[in-house]
């Protein structure tokens, strides 16, 4: 007699194979609802504290602040790329530098006082932004909130941090002379009604951190006169200035101010750093102070 085999059913088998590729189908949703909210959190921490100097379309501001589109991927792909980028956010960067073909003489803010998630999840936003994706290292891995934690120590200058820079490939070589001011051949302008109007916005916006005399503050704000201004502003355009203001002033509100206050603050300073009023108001518009240079004598 032919012998017969039976097959035992398993039961629920089928329901546990549902499940399973339920969970998986779940916990792939979760992970694209978290990578679009990094996104966005970058995008939104970018808008808020980068914008203003490198733009909303990464393109930067001639003499002053260099263009993340097109280039922050070449900063990547040496090995030490990612460290000097991370360092860059966290500790700021000072120095004339070159990025193709274009000096720029601004100065870069640290941005330590941001959640180590937040200073990745820009990085990110920053990496794949403006058709930046497409040209990143081969095996590139997103910034994480880990890797920003294990660069805050030890702390650096921002001086520091540019020494750094030299080292990185493709990441501009520090340059050699001051911007030449392309961006900026003309003279500014700024009058005296806006220089009082500017005053009370210092008074009542800026004066504790900075002081009466612009070096004097009561909680240590970085000098708005001297050799430090000729140093960080004395070879860009009026853009620079207001850019940084905005980006950074006032501390608990950057950004918060109108166009004009921002203008008649930044004719404020000036008239505090020695630069002759004239007939014509500071324009509050950027391609307009982008037009007007801080080199004396022009």
């Amino acid at each position: 007699m032919q012998r017969r085999f039976f097959h035992r059913r398993v039961p629920g088998a089928a329901a546990l194979v549902v499940l399973s590729a339920a969970f998986l189908s779940a916990a792939f949703a979760a992970q694209a609802q978290t990578s679009t909210a990094n996104a966005e959190t970058g995008a939104q921490i970018y808008a808020t504290n980068c914008a203003a100097c490198h733009q909303a379309g990464g393109t930067g501001l001639a003499d002053a602040f260099p263009p993340l589109a097109g280039h922050f991927p070449d900063l990547l792909k040496p090995a030490d790329g990612r460290t000097y980028v991370g360092k860059v956010l966290l500790f700021g960067l000072e120095g004339n530098i070159s990025v193709n073909g274009g000096n720029y003489a601004g100065a870069m803010p640290s941005w330590e006082a941001l959640s180590d998630n937040d200073i990745a999840a820009v990085l990110n936003y920053v990496s794949s932004a403006w058709d930046n994706g497409k040209s990143l290292p081969t095996g590139f891995k997103p910034f994480a909130a880990d890797e920003i934690r294990a660069l805050r120590t030890p702390p650096l200058t921002s001086a520091a941090v540019y020494a750094l820079r030299s080292g990185v490939a493709g990441g501009g070589a520090p340059a050699t002379a001051t911007a030449s001011g392309a961006g900026g051949s003309a003279p500014v302008s700024f009058t005296a009604d806006q220089v009082t109007r500017g005053s009370d916005i210092y008074a009542e916006r800026c004066v504790q951190c900075h002081g009466d005399t612009l070096d004097n503050g009561e909680f240590g704000g970085a000098p708005l006169n001297g050799s430090y201004f000729r140093k960080h502003w004395g070879g860009g355009s009026v853009a620079a200035l207001v850019g940084f203001m905005k980006a950074k002033m006032p501390p608990d509100r950057p950004g918060s101010l109108t166009d004009q206050s921002y203008a008649e603050l930044a004719a404020f300073l000036l008239d505090g750093n020695g630069y002759p009023k004239g007939d014509k108001e500071l324009p509050p518009d950027t391609p307009s102070q982008q037009a007007m240079s801080l080199k004396r004598g022009q």
